[in-house]
């Protein structure tokens, strides 16, 4: 999730819950001062009738019009004296319109100059509150969406804007690659945390830059200092070999010696690529065809490995192309075939399936299933017995499918098989 959308679905939530508060309080504090205004015209309306009824005793009868009806009854002194005003709010039926309505009724009572006691009930329509409760929110739910809508279309607007420069650094570090010629981090602005943003991120690709071309000099001088000592020492056990002073078991002791060198030899090129594809130093990338590579590389194996009389078939049901580095996506497949060639018995049969999206290596087995959990790892020998192998083929074939969005999987069902996929 973007971090402009988590912004504004957080500031969503924030903003219905404050405004629904706010909108219940408005409505509430509407209707009790809708209640307070009609109480307030209740008691003028009662000191008009009270003065009236004491100038004129004739008055003192009840009275009935459209809004406004009271009525006046004699009550007894004792009842009088303690009377309560109150106001309650009812219902009450309209004659005119022949139905309840709603009425805010005053209560209470005064007393005549001749010492007698009255009750005064004076009756008031009121507003209709469920109505008025309809009326209030539609309004308001429509006052609200539109503030809503408005306030989060102008934050996510400002918001864009104002992430603006992290949006351009973070477009400038998916373009970066270590060990390449990369453009310079050009992103002016205004904002002291992203200024010191662009500087760490800077300064630390400067330090990654640093240590990039420290580890390819060491792995370049690796390469050197071991392979070519190596390489002499192998020379010189031929030559040693080729003297006709050396005895049968002396050759025997050269040989083992010789076989021993060649393994350290595969054995440091494999780390080397295994160093060099962990620190990406293959950059340069093509869309490159595996069905076309798997038929090359199997043309050259079936010379290496025509005494074991192996039989590979090749199933294209469709297309699997994939842009990455040439080199490693051959090195990743001729690690696969011959992983199963390897592990293949005399005369066995190795079935290659070519998908558009997964090619699945299948070979038959004369062991048991493979370990899932080290069979990736380095230097796992599934059997003692390949000891040709250095135990890094498949560490390689992870380490380059997770330089890129493929995944390998192994899987038993009386054969080997090893499925490589696209992720997306």
């Amino acid at each position: 999730m973007k971090l402009i959308h988590y912004t504004i679905g957080r500031l969503s939530w924030v903003l219905l819950l404050t405004m629904a508060f706010w909108t219940l309080f408005f409505y509430f504090q509407l209707l009790n001062e809708v209640r307070d205004e009609t109480d307030d015209s209740l008691r003028n309306y009662k000191k008009i009738i009270i003065k009236q009824a004491l100038r004129d005793s004739s008055l003192l009868t009840s009275h009935v019009d459209i809004l406004t009806r009271y009525y006046i009854r004699e009550i007894p002194e004792e009842a009088g004296k303690q009377y309560e005003e109150r106001f309650v709010t009812t219902e009450a039926f309209n004659e005119y319109e022949m139905d309840e309505e709603p009425v805010r009724v005053l209560y209470t009572s005064f007393r005549t100059d001749n010492g007698r006691y009255y009750e005064l009930t004076i009756l008031t329509s009121t507003l209709e509150e469920d109505d008025m409760l309809e009326s209030i929110l539609w309004s308001i739910i429509y006052l609200y969406i539109a503030m809503l809508i408005c306030i989060l279309v102008v934050t996510q607007l400002v918001f864009r804007k104002s992430l603006r420069p992290l949006y351009k650094l973070i477009h400038w570090l998916d373009s970066y690659t270590l060990g390449k010629k990369n453009n310079p981090l050009e992103n002016k602005t205004k904002v002291s945390e992203f200024k010191r943003l662009n500087q760490t991120i800077s300064e630390m690709a400067m330090r990654n830059e640093k240590v990039f071309g420290q580890q390819k000099q060491f792995l370049e001088n690796a390469s050197h200092e071991l392979q070519t000592p190596l390489a002499i020492c192998s020379n010189k056990l031929e030559l040693l070999s080729e003297n006709p002073c050396c005895t049968e078991e002396l050759l025997d002791e050269i040989g083992e010696i010789h076989q021993t060198i060649g393994r350290i030899i595969k054995l440091n090129k494999s780390l080397l690529l295994l160093s060099r594809i962990e620190n990406r130093q293959y950059g340069d990338e093509k869309d490159v065809n595996f069905n076309a590579l798997i038929s090359r590389i199997n043309t050259d194996f079936n010379l290496i490995y025509a005494p074991k009389e192996l039989s590979v078939e090749i199933k294209e049901e469709g297309i699997f192309s994939f842009r990455m580095n040439e080199t490693l996506s051959q090195v990743l497949l001729t690690n696969l075939l011959k992983n199963a060639l390897i592990h293949s018995p005399n005369k066995g049969i190795i079935q290659i399936s070519i998908r558009a999206n997964e090619i699945v290596f299948s070979n038959t087995a004369t062991d048991a299933p493979l370990n899932t959990e080290k069979i990736f790892l380095r230097f796992y020998h599934a059997s003692d017995k390949k000891t040709e192998s250095t135990g890094l083929g498949l560490a390689i074939v992870k380490s380059i499918v997770d330089s890129y969005d493929l995944q390998i999987h192994y899987f038993y069902d009386g054969k080997h098989h090893f499925s490589l996929k696209k992720i997306r």
